[in-house]
């Protein structure tokens, strides 16, 4: 039996941001290696190439659910499960908040090259 609060649905939200960062880390990666091997984009281009557009893409979408995911973060109240104590639930909230955080910054990093170098150089 799992403690008071810490149901299915409470783990899932605690672990969706890093999900999400998962799916963006995957989907960034295999995309760059697959875009630059279906499309290599001559290097005069720059950053106006379809393997940069792709990938700029797949980083807003997946940043826009994370966004969503901290807004309904925000707005859902802190309320106690049945037997659950005050300070169980502050700290469940609180790391669900800081996951999410965790999430956004790294999906940043992760996609910052793609705003700032041309794919595909090398």
């Amino acid at each position: 039996m799992t403690p008071a609060g810490w149901t299915i649905r409470a783990l899932l939200r605690l672990s969706a941001g890093l999900v999400v960062w998962a799916s963006a880390f995957v989907f960034l990666y295999a995309g760059f290696s697959l875009g630059c091997q279906a499309w290599a984009p001559s290097p005069d281009e720059g950053l106006n190439n379809p393997v940069t557009f792709m990938l700029a893409g797949f980083a807003v979408v997946h940043l826009s659910v994370l966004a969503l995911l901290g807004w309904l973060w925000w707005r859902r109240p802190v309320a106690a499960d049945r037997g659950e104590s005050e300070t169980s639930r502050r700290v469940r909230h609180r790391v669900e908040g800081l996951v999410l955080v965790c999430s956004i910054l790294a999906l940043v990093w992760i996609a910052f090259p793609v705003f700032m170098v041309a794919p595909c150089a090398g």
